[in-house]
């Protein structure tokens, strides 16, 4: 697997403020090795010659996007700080994909592959991938959308999810409806109130569905006028 040429976060020292982040996050340590810090993402991103205005000596958690063959194809800095930008999204090379988690999945054909919008969420999950933003039916340029079950945001209210859940139902994908006792927005929210993951991975399986039947929860579910 390619590395980057900063600090990963578990070469950090204990109490770095990068470490410390990703430990509150309770992100799996499984992943500090693959999780980097970025002093200056500005000048880190130059360095890979991409060509993007951004601010300068902006320290960010970079989380790097890797393909099948662990090539490393989109880099995403997140704001460790308050920032206007929480998430910075770059691909190396324009025509690659978008998409967290393909050096990590098992396409196996009874396996299902998970789609969320941010990549520490799938970092929970087993066999999931993350789109980077809620465009989750985007994850088609790679996957037969039989192969998938699309995981947007617990955002009831707002009109943007609601819609996009709705076409995604209208175009035959298995879509996960999230049931009413919980209120947490997504899966990270999930782990940090005291949830594990495979108790996370019940629920989502449970309220994995399609057609009229997936058309009838999002009506229960959601609570805004689309």
């Amino acid at each position: 697997r390619e590395s980057l040429t900063l600090p990963s976060i578990e070469s950090l020292p204990e109490g770095h403020f990068a470490k410390t982040y990703v430990q509150k996050r309770q992100i799996p340590e499984s992943f500090h090795s693959q999780l980097y810090y970025a002093e200056d993402f500005a000048d880190f991103v130059k360095s890979l010659n991409i060509e993007k205005d951004l601010m300068a000596g902006d320290k960010r958690l970079v989380i790097p996007f890797y393909d099948a063959d662990k090539n490393i194809i989109a880099l995403q800095g997140r704001a460790l700080g308050e920032s206007k930008l929480r998430y910075i999204t770059v691909k190396l090379k324009d025509d690659n994909k978008k998409i967290f988690g393909l050096d990590r999945l098992d396409l196996s054909e009874d396996k299902r592959v998970y789609v969320v919008e941010g990549p520490i969420d799938s970092m929970f999950l087993d066999n999931a991938v993350a789109t980077a933003d809620s465009h989750l039916e985007g994850v088609t340029q790679v996957f037969d959308k039989s192969q998938v079950v699309l995981i947007f945001d617990n955002e009831p209210r707002n009109k943007e999810i609601c819609k996009q859940i709705d076409r995604a139902i209208e175009n035959h994908f298995a879509v996960v409806i999230w049931p009413e006792f919980i209120d947490y927005k997504d899966i990270n929210d999930m782990i940090l109130a005291g949830n594990d993951a495979e108790h996370i991975k019940i629920i989502l399986d449970k309220r994995t569905f399609s057609g009229i039947q997936a058309t009838l929860e999002l009506t229960k579910w959601k609570k805004c006028n689309v």
